[in-house]
């Protein structure tokens, strides 16, 4: 992402993405802020279109005090993985 105005911090975190009633799997976070997250080894996995809404779930994690969802959408691919920009409803 060129235009951060968050700086991200390192998260090794497990997560589920969906679209719908469509599930991809679970993969692991690289790093996050409160503008979007960058997820690991998503990118040849599942096919993700930009502008498409995914919903981003955190799998379980006994260090969270929380489980949580949201929706994001793609903002830029790579060899390493796929960045997404959180959708604020």
């Amino acid at each position: 992402m060129n235009n951060r105005f968050n700086e991200r911090s390192k998260a090794n975190e497990r997560v589920e993405l969906s679209c719908g009633e469509e599930k991809y799997g679970e993969f692991e976070t690289e790093n996050m802020c409160s503008g979007g997250i960058f997820i690991k080894k998503c990118q040849s996995q599942i096919i993700i279109l930009e502008s498409t809404s995914v919903t981003i779930k955190f799998c379980h994690n006994p260090n969270l005090s929380y489980q949580s969802s949201h929706d994001a959408i793609v903002v830029h691919k790579t060899n390493n993985g796929v960045g997404f920009k959180w959708i604020h409803r």
